[in-house]
């Protein structure tokens, strides 16, 4: 999940992995800032030391508390499916395995929307694994407009690609798969590698 600073500091040009990790560094030399404005006052010892420690933990710990750092967010982590559907695309090409009615699936939407947004050249397919006309309208009204929506007689192959996790991610390169990620596993990292692929 995004923060109003993420946002900003994505917009300004920083890759995701920067704009993840500069509020943690700037609220980090905040709280150090007031910890040696603290250590000069005529606090007893011990007082002074819990409000040092106070004045460091407290902005770093309530950032994490309400945005934390999950485990993709630091190392990529993607998956090998065992099988894989045939894709008529040769160019670089998203694949987003989705469920309709699936609330994580509906939450890729603006994440999603951004790195078309970054990234033009990399054709995007949401995979609906359900022939369900009301999603596919759904999908297409609130997704960008160069965001192809499908439904193929493959889908249980998607379904068994995607590995029951919804949403997934997969990258294709002239109809190889080059990594393929689960909602879980999907991160800044992921993002990243999405953003300057061609």
């Amino acid at each position: 999940m995004q923060n109003f600073v993420e946002t900003f500091l994505l917009n300004c040009g920083l890759s995701w992995t920067s704009s993840k990790f500069i509020p943690y560094l700037l609220l980090l030399v905040l709280g150090i800032i007031c910890g040696i404005k603290i250590k000069n006052t005529l606090l007893r010892p011990w007082l002074k030391i819990l409000a040092i420690f106070l004045c460091i933990s407290l902005p770093f710990g309530t950032y994490f508390y309400f945005f934390p750092i999950y485990h993709p967010d630091l190392i990529n982590q993607s998956y090998r499916p065992q099988i894989l559907p045939k894709i008529p695309y040769k160019a670089p090409t998203l694949i987003v395995v989705i469920l309709p009615g699936c609330p994580y699936c509906e939450a890729s939407i603006d994440i999603i929307n951004q790195v078309k947004a970054q990234n033009p050249k990399l054709h995007i397919v949401y995979q609906l694994v359900s022939d369900d006309p009301e999603s596919q309208k759904w999908f297409k009204k609130v997704l960008n407009k160069k965001i192809e929506v499908s439904y193929s007689k493959q889908a249980p192959l998607w379904m068994l690609a995607a590995e029951g996790v919804f949403p997934s991610y997969l990258l294709f390169d002239n109809k190889r798969l080059k990594a393929a990620w689960h909602n879980t596993t999907f991160g800044v990292r992921a993002l990243d590698e999405l953003r300057s692929y061609n």
